[in-house]
């Protein structure tokens, strides 16, 4: 089939094709929470103190003084001291999410999901 030809006044729409409309993502409701907290990278034995800032079914939110990369495979305990006491109060999680918060002090904040 041979292209049409256009009238020399029609307008021609150069517009972007729209997209479909962007989906609701229904999130899991988070809790402030502030709770002491240790964790330990996947494979390491050493423990690391930290603070939970907010959690939910998904995963949570924490601070930490040492810097942890995103992507980071980490055990976490909401105990504070001594070996945890049962498998099931130690949670597996993966570092999502990275944040460097300068006001009122410097903190360094991560989110962490929940794995299975």
């Amino acid at each position: 089939m041979a292209p049409q030809e256009r009238d020399p006044g029609e307008r021609v729409d150069l517009a972007v094709k729209r997209r479909e409309p962007a989906q609701f993502v229904d999130r899991a409701l988070r809790r402030e929470l502030r709770l002491p907290m240790r964790y330990r990278r996947a494979g390491q034995e050493e423990w690391h103190p930290a603070e939970t800032i907010n959690i939910s079914e998904s995963g949570l939110l924490f601070s930490s003084n040492e810097l942890l990369e995103v992507e980071a495979k980490l055990e976490i305990t909401f105990q504070t001291t001594g070996i945890p006491l049962l498998q099931s109060s130690t949670r597996l999680a993966l570092i999502v999410r990275r944040v460097l918060s300068t006001w009122p002090e410097t903190r360094l904040f991560f989110g962490a999901q929940f794995r299975a």
